[in-house]
């Protein structure tokens, strides 16, 4: 047997391990999965349907799995997909109505209650009463939460593009660029180094911009007296993405800037230092939030610490004050803390962690106050 046969049979196997994972946690007769990502997740086979319909339906008994796209895809499902089987459906056909021939014996289903729209919601109401419908997406979400190794090796590409482009930035003069030119510099720099995509941004925002937090690349030029945030991350061959940021300082920084600096550094740490198995997730914002609010910067920082994330950019868990549940080995997450000051600016650093016996830190680019002083 090839080697490339060998993967392709651990492929299918760890597929089919996660239908069995869900099942074993439901209490339905049948599952419609649609969401693309939640699809790929289960099958391997990645489709964005756009206006059609996609969906992936399991017995829960059986673990029996049937795929339902359209026709145009029907290559690329040879090719990728870990199905039993292939239910194909032309322009103009109701989906539905394959829908509910192939569950025709499932009395109770469960769906992914945050995704199914409200008018494929209502379309199930025509075959199924309110109380035959039940949301799955909590058990969905868990699953996704905890990675094994594989994904790990995966996630660690992710991030080796992203600070490679990173790292190119900062090897080249800054100042005079705006931040629609940095962004679209480092877009064209982890394409080069074989991302696919950007998972988010690149968010690149200078001077008061950067109080931001989910502000917008403009034309504002970056000068000397600046911060430089910037925020982004990429989706590689296999679909795994990454998330990082870091704020540079243009030139000497002020006092307050160091200041500032400083403060999300150690709330930075102390998240890391904290995120080790068995920790309450809320432990980590509290011990990150604790640093900003003894240096007096609390009322400045507005968004919880962190949050999942694998194949997709935002997933289970969720880092913040009120999530009382323990992290468990498994689980990537980010530690991402920040002061947004209007009028003067922001720092944020953003790091990416797996957590196991030991928690393995996937970003290693700089962040000490030196290392991200950039010459003026």
């Amino acid at each position: 047997m090839t080697n490339k046969s060998e993967r392709m049979v651990e492929m299918t196997e760890k597929y089919k391990k996660r239908v069995e994972n869900l099942t074993s946690m439901l209490d339905v007769d049948a599952v419609i999965i649609t969401e693309p990502t939640n699809v790929f997740y289960f099958t391997g086979c990645f489709i964005e349907p756009h206006e059609r319909m996609l969906a992936l339906l399991v017995d829960v008994k059986s673990n029996d799995t049937a795929l339902m796209f359209p026709a145009l895809d029907q290559e690329v499902v040879n090719d990728e997909a870990t199905v039993d089987n292939h239910l194909p459906y032309s322009d103009g056909e109701d989906p539905f109505r394959q829908i509910f021939e192939h569950l025709m014996d499932a009395e109770t289903i469960g769906i992914e209650g945050g995704h199914v729209t409200y008018n494929r919601y209502q379309k199930l109401l025509e075959n199924y009463t309110a109380e035959q419908i039940q949301s799955i997406e909590p058990e969905i979400n868990r699953l996704r939460g905890k990675k094994d190794e594989d994904d790990r090796e995966k996630l660690q590409e992710a991030v080796d593009i992203t600070e490679k482009a990173l790292a190119d930035l900062v090897n080249e003069p800054v100042s005079g660029r705006t931040e629609k030119e940095i962004a679209e510099f480092l877009l064209r720099k982890v394409k080069e180094y074989g991302a696919v995509d950007v998972s988010f941004g690149p968010l690149v925002l200078t001077g008061e911009n950067s109080a931001l937090p989910h502000g917008t690349s403009g034309d504002t030029t970056v000068e000397p007296g600046h911060f430089l945030l910037i925020d982004f991350g990429v989706v590689t061959k296999d679909r795994y993405v990454s998330d990082m940021t870091r704020t540079f300082i243009i030139g000497d920084p002020t006092e307050e800037q160091e200041a500032i600096y400083n403060a999300v550094l150690r709330a930075n740490e102390a998240g890391i230092k904290k995120a080790q198995a068995g920790t309450q997730m809320n432990a980590l914002d509290e011990a990150a939030r604790h640093e900003i609010m003894e240096d007096g910067y609390g009322e400045y920082f507005t968004h919880r610490i962190g949050h999942g994330l694998g194949l997709g950019l935002h997933e289970a868990p969720s880092l913040d004050a009120q999530n009382t549940d323990k992290l468990e080995n498994g689980h990537v997450i980010t530690i991402e803390p920040g002061v947004y000051k209007t009028g003067f600016g922001g720092v944020r650093i953003e790091d990416m962690l797996y957590i196991d016996d030991t928690t393995h830190v996937f970003t290693k680019f700089p962040k000490d106050i030196d290392s991200i002083t950039i010459e003026g």
